[in-house]
């Protein structure tokens, strides 16, 4: 007998079981219900259809493997900027401390505070299909919820502090302490875990003055509790309520000091729209007028990538590098840490809705900016295309180097990843052993010595000569790769092609059954019918 039929028979079962092994998973959410039961998902279908709609351009515009979904470095890029955009929050093991997207996953993120089934879920789902757009609303809901588990716990913390019953209603006097006992704890990372009533009043009696916005602060509080608990008494659950939407909108709240802080910082910029101070008019700000804030030491704003030193005479500092480093943020969860919104999402957010695409060319990309743009300036972009055979990928440093450049107030500098480690101030005096802070004498030695006032020697439009052609993008694996016939309209010529090959699958083996019976007796015929 032949092998042709034999042959065909194992081509077309290959090509069923790879069909069938290309088909879309189960919803991540009802695997997530089926594993820990529907009474335990607390977040409702309400804010899933926000959370999707709110990443629904940065997810059609990034990368996708065959199946149209993101690999690990993309979700963990997407849930970053989503969360940051939504709340302000840097979330740990999402942002990117000086590493690449692609050095961990965004599990990561889970930490060990959910069971080790459902890490592992999201962890098998990402490695063996990716993230489409649904999963990455679901697992962004579970970060939420995470985080207002933790603010629950410190709401009964303030409860227990300030001797209040937490099965009790709360009239509005007592609901004000408790809200402010939860608040000032939540800006200063303070533990209330075993601090006396007294000992509570005491503390915020001293929010002030480590805390200078705390009056405001107080304000955001009582407006955010009117809006969303506007009763006379004040159940634990409605607090509950009002402490979840303080964290979610006091990023975005807080955010009006961190555009204080650029101001003042941008009062001793070098040229106009250059993004950059010399230290000494840094130093000098700190030692004469006043702005304390302006004194870190030289290694310190080294480590965080706020500093322009292409020209070793006068080394600059670059004021959207300054302004979001962890410096400038307030630890005060578990989970995340309230910094500088970086203001050039929006920019980019701007081009990915236009473009609707993770790659473009220089042409479509100029249109796309609506706004006049250097010579140099356009070159450089089309260097980028160049470099990528004629299409600019919007999501790798080279572009974001170009957006730094076009916007220089606004877009941080992108150092390649390994070459910067930005530490809170803590951590790094911890490490580094090394204090933060630049002593008076330090400081009046940059001052001092600063020399005239030369002109920048970068070409026109260019920021700084801190141009390089280094690349590193958010996920060069999916780049290349077609996207799947699932999640379009061709999924239902795909099902009828399965259909088809199954059916021809049978058909060559009963062909095979009737010329060679004693194939029968072998394991190998059942798994034809059982695809």
């Amino acid at each position: 007998m032949p092998r042709i039929p034999s042959l065909a028979v194992l081509f077309v079962t290959g090509c069923a079981a790879q069909f069938l092994a290309d088909a879309p998973p189960k919803a991540l959410l009802l695997e997530l219900k089926d594993l820990l039961g529907e009474n335990h998902l607390t977040f409702s279908p309400q804010r899933l259809v926000a959370l999707q709609q709110d990443l629904s351009d940065l997810f059609a515009a990034l990368p996708k493997n065959s199946r149209g979904s993101v690999r690990p470095a993309a979700a963990r890029y997407a849930l970053h900027r989503l969360l940051v955009q939504r709340h302000g929050w840097q979330f740990s093991g999402l942002e990117l401390g000086g590493d690449s997207w692609d050095s961990s996953s965004p599990t990561a993120a889970l930490g060990n505070r959910v069971p080790e089934d459902v890490a592992q879920l999201f962890e098998s789902r990402l490695t063996e299909h990716g993230l489409d757009l649904s999963d990455l609303a679901t697992l962004a809901a579970m970060l939420e919820n995470m985080v207002h588990a933790e603010a629950d716990v410190r709401l009964a913390a303030a409860y227990r502090a300030l001797n209040l019953p937490l099965r009790e209603s709360l009239d509005l006097q007592q609901s004000t302490q408790v809200l402010e006992a939860y608040m000032a704890s939540f800006v200063l990372g303070a533990d209330m875990q075993h601090l006396q009533p007294e000992n509570i009043r005491t503390k915020l009696s001293e929010v002030p003055e480590q805390y200078p916005t705390w009056p405001a602060t107080q304000t955001f509080l009582q407006d955010v509790r009117q809006e969303v608990a506007p009763t006379a008494n004040f159940s634990f659950q409605a607090l509950s309520e009002v402490v979840a939407a303080v964290g979610e909108r006091y990023g975005k709240w807080q955010s009006h000091e961190c555009s204080h802080l650029k101001e003042e910082l941008l009062q001793s910029e070098e040229h106009p729209n250059t993004g950059r101070v010399r230290l000494s008019d840094f130093y000098s700000q700190a030692l004469h007028g006043g702005k304390w804030q302006f004194s870190e030491s030289v290694s310190y704003l080294r480590q965080l990538g706020a500093l322009d030193e292409s020209d070793p005479e006068v080394i600059r500092v670059i004021v959207p590098n300054y302004i979001l480093g962890p410096s400038n943020c307030i630890a005060s969860s578990g989970y995340y840490a309230v910094c500088c919104i970086d203001e050039c999402d929006a920019y980019l957010r701007g081009l990915e809705d236009k473009l609707k695409s993770h790659q473009a060319s220089p042409e479509a990309i100029l249109a796309a900016v609506n706004r006049s743009v250097a010579p140099s300036l356009q070159r450089r972009l089309r260097e980028v295309a160049a470099h990528h055979g004629g299409q600019v990928p919007l999501h790798g440093r080279l572009f974001s180097q170009w957006l730094h450049h076009l916007h220089p107030r606004e877009c941080p500098y992108p150092h390649m990843s390994g070459t910067t480690s930005p530490l809170r101030p803590e951590i790094f005096e911890e490490q580094v052993g090394e204090s933060v802070g630049a002593s008076e004498e330090e400081m009046m030695q940059h001052v001092e010595s600063a020399g005239w006032r030369k002109a920048p020697s970068h070409e026109e439009g260019m920021c700084s000569n801190m141009w390089t052609m280094e690349e590193e993008l958010v996920d060069s694996l999916s780049t290349a790769e077609p996207v799947s016939v699932f999640g379009t309209r061709a999924a239902a010529r795909g099902l009828a092609l399965a259909t088809a090959v199954v059916s021809l699958v049978v058909t060559l083996a009963k062909i095979l059954t009737s010329a060679r019976p004693e194939t029968l007796a072998k394991p190998a015929a059942p798994k034809i019918y059982s695809v």
